[in-house]
């Protein structure tokens, strides 16, 4: 992989904007890195715009987007997303209410087959806020092996659906998972021009759940760690010295050196 400091400077001079994952990204350990809540004040003062995009559920999303400087969070890996706005918050979803309840029923059958397919994976304490995967726990309390998490993604991609594993959580979904998808339709819902998330935006990630990102941004930028998943992900991105939380407080100076900014 290629450090981050090979990333040449004139590409981040023209950034528009930060793109990030949040678990092992922006958190250590389940927390928020304190220096990686610094650096998101510090990029929202210098006027760039960061947007989250994370397998969390939407719930949460309306949360962080209340908390966070952030001008919205993209949730369940790219089927919703929470814009913050002058009154409040407001979500918005890829597909409508009848068909978010259809595919709830479809998930909420295959996850009882495949709970019992394999009972070391335990649905996640959060699916009262989610609205259009299932999560479960491979990496938060649980500790699955990552040879059991493939097998039963590929098992839940044989009867049709889609599945795809985080750090912390392995996703199971009707339709398939987008953080690209999300990230641009909350940035046209922002007002933002989402034809510049390719060139001008950065994006911030940890493990092959950000491979969508990894390879459609040319200024995607894992953190140290990332290199454990090379095999996973055809586009590798660029790495940085830090790990969680630092290595996101790493990108964030960067950018904000580049338009003669400082973190603090």
């Amino acid at each position: 992989m290629r450090p981050f400091t090979a990333l040449p400077a004139n590409a981040l001079a023209e950034v528009l904007g930060v793109a990030s994952d949040l678990d092992d990204t922006l958190t250590v350990h389940g927390a928020l890195h304190p220096e990686a809540v610094v650096a998101l004040h510090a990029l929202s003062r210098a006027g760039v715009p960061v947007v989250l995009a994370t397998g969390r559920p939407v719930g949460w999303a309306e949360v962080l987007a209340r908390l966070l400087p952030v001008r919205a969070v993209v949730a369940e890996n790219g089927a919703a997303w929470v814009l913050r706005e002058a009154s409040g918050v407001r979500a918005a979803f890829r597909c409508d209410a009848p068909t978010r309840d259809a595919q709830r029923r479809t998930l909420d059958a295959l996850v009882a087959t495949l709970s019992a397919r394999f009972p070391v994976l335990r649905r996640v304490e959060d699916w009262t806020v989610r609205a259009t995967d299932v999560a479960l726990d491979v990496g938060e309390r649980a500790r699955v092996p990552r040879p059991v998490v493939d097998e039963a993604c590929a098992w839940v991609r044989a009867q049709g659906l889609h599945a795809i594993a985080s750090s912390v959580h392995m996703h199971v979904s009707v339709e398939a998972p987008d953080k690209v998808l999300g990230l641009q339709r909350a940035l046209q819902d922002l007002g933002l021009d989402s034809t510049q998330l390719p060139t001008k935006w950065v994006y911030v990630g940890d493990s092959p759940n950000d491979a969508g990102p990894f390879g459609a941004l040319a200024l995607a930028v894992g953190v140290r760690g990332v290199e454990a998943y090379t095999g996973r992900m055809t586009m590798p991105p660029f790495t940085t010295e830090g790990g969680a939380g630092e290595g996101f407080v790493e990108v964030a100076r960067a950018v904000l050196g580049a338009r003669g900014e400082v973190l603090w």
